[in-house]
């Protein structure tokens, strides 16, 4: 079977079953790099047909940074790690809501994010006060850790519509990248955030050393989550952290853009952290290979393009800001 006719049966297994089949995933997976257009035509057909010509960008706030006691190995805020980044305490509630009115200013929904398995009681009345106060003029999302119930109801009523918490890897490979928590702790978070009536963003990181059935496995678990958003971040670990440099070449983290999309054409498919870094000139072509968001202005720890600069990579890519 030409590569012509798999692109077109990847379309249809996507549009018709809602998803394409495990099989289909394994062919994304052993797909030649020298015929990669070929799979962008499927995964951007799908993008056009549920998300059209809209791209749907976020932005995020650091409220708490580093100190983190968690073990993560790519990241640059845990304990476990030696990387050189400032440790902040919790942001001012002022700042939070200045923040958050200059993102709806822009148009852009606001997360704020926190290092840490949870903030403690008092941080997180404060944060769910400042989320309160910054009104209703805009979406509001937050990140704050492994939550329970009484949490999740407490951001519903500060005006948060929107969860993030990522499984990060497969279960089977977890444990090479984190051991303070189980993946069990991470799926009862999304689930309970979900419960609470939450739309759930949930993805994870590539490049940390997973293969292709690492990464199918987490594609059919986030699925089945029933995620509305899945952020994929490309590794893009500063000096100091326990984790190999991403080996895959910007082709190759374009292809798992596409399976994601495949896999849940109805799910909004978020490029975030790594993507200026490990992508460099191919950037516009995560909308071909079927992505239909990003954030923007910059992550955790690292800066990035910058919202202007991101709005004219999707102009000229012929797509407007949701």
């Amino acid at each position: 079977m030409s590569y012509f006719q798999k692109s077109e049966n990847l379309y249809n297994d996507a549009t018709a079953n809602d998803g394409i089949s495990e099989d289909g995933m394994r062919a994304v997976a052993d797909w030649p790099l020298d015929k990669i257009t070929l799979l962008f035509a499927a995964a951007d057909q799908v993008r056009r047909r549920y998300f059209g010509d809209v791209a749907d960008p976020c932005t995020l706030m650091n409220i708490k940074s580093g100190g983190c006691g968690e073990d993560c190995a790519f990241c640059s805020q845990s304990n476990h790690n030696n990387a050189d980044i400032e440790i902040q305490s919790l942001s001012d509630p002022r700042e939070v809501i200045r923040r958050c009115g200059d993102a709806w200013k822009k148009g852009l929904p606001f997360c704020v994010v926190s290092s840490g398995r949870r903030l403690d009681a008092e941080e997180f009345q404060i944060v769910c006060k400042a989320l309160s106060d910054c009104g209703t003029s805009g979406e509001k999302h937050a990140s704050l850790g492994i939550l329970g119930d009484d949490e999740f109801r407490a951001l519903r009523e500060a005006g948060v519509v929107c969860y993030n918490h990522n499984l990060e890897t497969a279960r089977s490979f977890f444990a090479n990248i984190v051991t303070t928590h189980t993946y069990d702790d991470r799926l009862s978070t999304v689930r309970c955030a979900k419960a609470a009536g939450l739309k759930i963003c949930c993805g994870g990181i590539f490049g940390v050393g997973e293969d292709w059935e690492h990464r199918i496995e987490l594609c059919i678990e986030l699925r089945n989550l029933g995620a509305d958003t899945i952020p994929i971040n490309f590794l893009n670990a500063l000096p100091g952290a326990r984790v190999a440099p991403l080996k895959e070449s910007p082709l190759e983290l374009l292809k798992i853009v596409s399976l994601f999309r495949l896999a849940a054409p109805r799910s909004t498919i978020k490029v975030c952290g790594g993507r200026e870094k490990n992508l460099g000139y191919l950037q516009p072509l995560i909308f071909h290979a079927g992505a239909s968001g990003y954030i923007t202005g910059g992550y955790l720890t690292t800066a990035g393009a910058g919202a202007d600069a991101d709005d004219e990579m999707i102009e000229a890519m012929g797509l407007e800001r949701h």
